[in-house]
């Protein structure tokens, strides 16, 4: 399935995809609320980080984040509703159930794993989300929302045009303590290239949780988000996500460093690589295990996932490996999954349960995943790599 794309080239050359509509206002006379209630302004349109309107053709709901997001499966039936919804008013679930879950335990972790990059993109584009829906300030190339509260803080967004005829744009989100006259301080930030196609293009995303929750102590993630993205022309979303100490609820796992990789296939297919810090079943305690995920899925077909743990209740120098078929329905009755431990190297393998091997149907093949938590290691067949930003992007073109 792969599809050529050209590489990205620096972090001006990357783009953002998140498009709101075109409103009826100028840079030089003021912006005007679009019909959704949000302020754009002429020239800037394609450039937003925050897409208020946006419907998600696969999940058929807002989208909101897109394309931010990590994706892993569709669920047609429900079984994890309240692990998709990321524009639920409440805290996106990011810790394991105490009451277990309708689908297999591989495909809950690597959702859950999803949720904390997507509860750091939150906690940065919520704020965005609001301040958008007030009457900007325009001067000259630059257009800044706000201040305003949000959450415990206040926040203030800036978009800036870097380059008319390349369609390069940057942006940054500020916050200072409720009501304060002081300076701000950024705590996000991105690099935008709007693509030929409405919703297309290419970008660099950061977000820097320590920052926003030593000001707004309603922030519950810390550490740091590096996101690079690609959203093509025709329809691939690809994103290379860089953990950096980061946790999104210091209450509930430690923090991470580690990489994530993302390939949404149009509304067909989705590939992720994973990392997550939780407790698989079957070890002696609860204390918590580090596993590398890659998971396949197919629409009408099912969902593949293989799985690497290390740490917490495994010895060193082993690692137990997972792996587990469901179909279209994701029913965990009929799933299959065998697991073995093995050395740190992946040999010497002694299964533990289920079948000797395990073959899934449909083409949804094997691909176990690098131990590794910062190991480079996209899902097989992605059509190119974007660049992370090694730091956060000012907004300002650096």
């Amino acid at each position: 399935m792969p599809r050529s794309a050209p590489a990205v080239v620096g972090l001006l050359t990357s783009a953002l995809a998140a498009v709101l509509g075109v409103g009826s206002c100028s840079t030089t006379t003021g912006c005007a609320a679009d019909s959704t209630g949000v302020y754009v302004c002429d020239g800037y349109a394609g450039a937003y980080p925050y897409d208020y309107a946006y419907v998600d053709p696969l999940y058929a709901g807002p989208g909101g984040y897109y394309p931010y997001t990590v994706d892993t499966y569709y669920d047609p039936l429900g079984y994890d509703t309240l692990v998709y919804n990321p524009l639920s008013a409440g805290p996106t679930p990011v810790a394991d159930p105490t009451n277990g879950s309708d689908v297999p335990e591989l495909l809950g972790k690597a959702q859950r794993a999803a949720n904390a990059v997507n509860g750091g993109v939150r906690a940065a584009l919520d704020p965005i989300k609001e301040l958008i829906t007030t009457a900007p300030r325009v001067d000259g190339d630059s257009v800044v929302y706000g201040p305003a509260q949000h959450r415990a803080a206040d926040y203030q967004f800036t978009m800036r045009r870097l380059s008319e005829a390349e369609r390069q744009f940057g942006w940054k989100l500020e916050v200072r303590p409720v009501n304060s006259s002081g300076s701000f301080a950024q705590v996000a930030g991105g690099l935008i290239r709007v693509g030929d196609v409405p919703r297309r293009g290419r970008g660099a995303v950061g977000v820097d949780c320590g920052a926003m929750a030593a000001t707004d102590g309603a922030v519950t993630c810390r550490g740091m988000l590096l996101i690079g993205f690609a959203h093509t022309d025709d329809g691939d979303k690809i994103l290379n996500v860089g953990l950096r100490g980061y946790t999104p609820d210091v209450n509930v796992t430690m923090p991470l460093d580690a990489a994530v990789f993302a390939w949404r296939d149009g509304d067909d297919a989705n590939k992720v690589r994973l990392v997550a810090r939780t407790n698989i079943s079957g070890t002696a305690s609860t204390a918590q295990e580090t596993i590398a995920i890659k998971l396949a899925w197919l629409r009408d077909v099912g969902v593949r996932a293989d799985a690497a743990a290390t740490g917490g209740d495994i010895p060193p120098g082993q690692v137990v490996i997972v792996n587990t078929c469901v179909g279209a329905d994701l029913y965990q009755g009929r799933a299959m999954t065998t697991t073995r431990t093995c050395g740190s190297d992946g040999t010497d393998c002694t299964a533990a349960s289920g079948p000797a091997t395990l073959a899934c149907t449909g083409g949804l093949t094997a691909e176990e995943p690098a131990v590794d938590a910062t190991a480079s290691d996209p899902p097989a067949g992605m059509p190119e790599m974007p660049d992370a930003p090694a730091t956060m992007p000012d907004g300002a073109g650096g």
